[in-house]
């Protein structure tokens, strides 16, 4: 039997919202769709209090392994200009904004917008094993790929421990 170190994991940082949910308007939600209910094309009407450009917040997966950690973020609809990576304290933020297309560039009046837009934000405590200096990034097809790997020392003194009885 041998016991091993617990893993130490990166953890996204929790973050109070001054800004409105769609939770705050389900009442409202359910007497618009009740009204709206017996107009043509009613699936097809816009909520009129759904904000979408404040719920956008990219699906992320973390992995480990021996060597490091993989933050892999869905940015889908983004290009790496309109993408921010920092680290401050050991936190690692993904930062950026999706922009609505221009009028100009539409074709025709919306019946139903479903997309979401508006600037996100998402950041993780880092364990102190990352070594932060040889952090690597890579865009391809609005997924962003994070590798962060341990630290030398890190990995150096890893070992596993006997247990005798």
């Amino acid at each position: 039997m041998s016991i091993t170190p617990k893993k130490q994991s990166i953890e996204p940082t929790k973050q109070a919202s001054l800004m409105p949910t769609d939770m705050s308007w389900d009442n409202f939600e359910k007497m618009f769709d009740n009204f709206r209910s017996h107009w043509p094309f009613h699936a097809m009407v816009e909520k009129p209090f759904k904000t979408t450009e404040l719920n956008l917040n990219p699906n992320v997966d973390v992995t480990e392994d021996d060597i490091g950690y993989q933050v892999t973020a869905e940015l889908p609809g983004l290009e790496t200009k309109d993408i921010n990576l920092n680290i401050s304290d050991n936190v690692l933020t993904i930062s950026g904004e999706k922009k609505i297309e221009k009028e100009d560039d539409k074709k025709g009046e919306y019946h139903l917008m479903e997309r979401q837009y508006g600037y996100f934000k998402r950041s993780f405590s880092l364990p102190p094993t990352v070594d932060q200096d040889n952090i690597k990034a890579e865009f391809k097809k609005g997924i962003l790929h994070l590798t962060l790997p341990k630290s030398e020392k890190s990995i150096k003194n890893q070992r596993k421990i006997d247990i005798e009885g």
